[in-house]
């Protein structure tokens, strides 16, 4: 990587980091860290499993992806990309724990 782009990345990393932290705090509910996502999931599929609560991020990033396709390189592009990776990695965690429970019903 160039030295302009590893810089850019650094710093980036660093503005997700806060962004993660705001976003955490809108959608937790005291133990509960992916409230949002669960009622999100109970409410469209009767069902607050992580397998659900994925299915309802993906409608989170379709939301930032629609807006990528429509407006193009504006305003808000950074904003919608900046949360399309918080809510990858939010998924990321939904997948981990998907599969753990996957593997303790197997058991």
């Amino acid at each position: 990587m160039s030295k302009g782009l590893s810089e850019f990345m650094y710093n980036q990393l660093d503005e997700l980091e806060a962004l993660f932290k705001k976003k955490h705090e809108q959608y937790s509910s005291g133990a509960d860290e992916l409230a949002n996502f669960r009622t999100g999931a109970l409410l469209e599929h009767h069902d607050g499993g992580y397998d659900m609560m994925y299915d309802v991020a993906k409608g989170y990033l379709n939301k930032h992806i629609a807006f990528l396709y429509d407006h193009g390189i504006a305003d808000k592009t950074e904003e919608s990309l900046r949360d399309m990776v918080v809510y990858g990695l939010i998924m990321l965690y939904m997948v981990k724990k998907h599969k753990e429970w996957l593997a303790q019903v197997k058991e």
